[in-house]
Order: C-alpha cells, then structure tokens, then sequence
C-alpha cells in the first residue's frame, strides 16, 4: 500500500525557475490522467504512458487533512531538457493503492530500463 514517503529531506526544486508554465497542479487523479500530456487515452495500465518525453524521476506523497494525498511528481521533458514540478492533489488512499501505484511503477520500470547495463534487478 503506497502511503507518505519518508524521503530525505531535501527536496527537488519546486517549480521550473526559467519557466513557471511548465509546472502545474491538478485538482485529482482523473484530471491529470485526463489532461496530462503523457497519458493516452483508454490505456488502463499505463503500459503506453509516454516516459521518453515525461520523465519522472522522484515523486513524494503527502497525506493532507482530509485523509486524501497529494502527488508530488518531478519529471524531466527529456527531448527539450525542461524541468517540471507537478501537484496532484485530492487523491483517495483507494487510488493511491491501485492507478497510482500502478502508473509510479510503469515509472520504476522505464528508470530500471535506463540502467540495465548495470545490471539492476527488474
């Protein structure tokens, strides 16, 4: 069950410092699956989520008031070297423990992908 990360504390820079407009914050899940750039449409698993162009590197899960959880993602627009920090905000525990694992582990598995010549455990 993902719950909030016990990261080091230092965190990413939050927002991009040359350009705010690549930085963002979604009001719940369904809406940054639904507008979001690097989800395709009608792909339940994530299996077609475009990491070449948005690569996330580290995420960080805050457990709010209400009992729901924020999404903090960094990612990398690789193709352009643009640097972004996303909010996604109002997520239930339900959706933390199925799509959004789910998605962070489609994640893990295109950043092991760009380290298989070390030989990490996939």
């Amino acid at each position: 069950m993902l719950r909030e990360t016990k990261h080091d504390y230092q965190n990413c820079l939050v927002g991009n410092f040359y350009n705010s407009a690549v930085n963002g914050t979604y009001s719940s899940w369904n809406d940054f699956k639904n507008y979001h750039y690097g989800f395709t449409k009608d792909d339940a698993t994530f299996e077609h989520y475009d990491d070449t162009y948005h690569f996330v590197f580290r995420y960080d899960i805050h457990k709010n008031e209400d009992e729901k959880y924020t999404l903090e993602i960094c990612m990398m627009f690789q193709r352009k070297g643009i640097y972004s920090h996303i909010y996604v905000k109002n997520i239930t525990a339900e959706e933390l423990d199925t799509e959004v694992n789910l998605w962070l582990k489609g994640r893990l598995k295109y950043l092991k992908g760009l380290w298989a010549e070390i030989d990490i455990e996939k």
